[in-house]
């Protein structure tokens, strides 16, 4: 891999962050009940594996040097992120109905699940899929 390509790379990865945080932004999510360092510290050793493989499969469909390639790997990157996040703003203002009575009452601060565990595991997903993808259409397919 050559510099260019990892600068590509990586400013697809940033224009995706980008566009999620702008997204996060204007849809008004807050994690209630914010632990200041200890969250920023959670959620970057949270996001570390999503972005690593982020950057691995924007490395491996950049170095294809096919632009249909690297705009369906873009999209697929943030489309399904920028969805859930609409997803996850109609749970918390739909489920906020009346107060179901429990033996054990557990609260959550709101988007805290949400954002730290499901947007990132949703992103493992996807990458995965790419990763998929890449073997099989880019590298078996196109080979024959």
């Amino acid at each position: 891999m050559n510099n260019k390509s990892m600068l590509r790379a990586f400013l697809y990865i940033l224009a995706a962050i980008a566009i999620h945080l702008i997204l996060i932004y204007f849809l008004g999510i807050r994690i209630e009940g914010g632990r200041g360092a200890e969250l920023i510290l959670l959620l970057c050793e949270t996001y570390a594996l999503p972005l690593t493989m982020c950057l691995i499969n924007g490395l491996l469909f950049i170095s294809v040097k096919r632009m249909g390639d690297e705009i369906t790997w873009f999209l697929f990157t943030v489309i399904p992120g920028s969805l859930l996040l609409f997803l996850f703003v109609e749970m918390q203002t739909a489920g906020g109905g009346g107060e179901d009575e429990g033996i054990i009452s557990w609260e959550i601060p709101r988007y805290a699940v949400e954002i730290i565990y499901l947007l990132s595991a949703a992103i493992i997903i996807i990458q995965l899929i790419m990763s998929l993808y890449y073997l099989v259409n880019v590298r078996v397919w196109k080979k024959n």
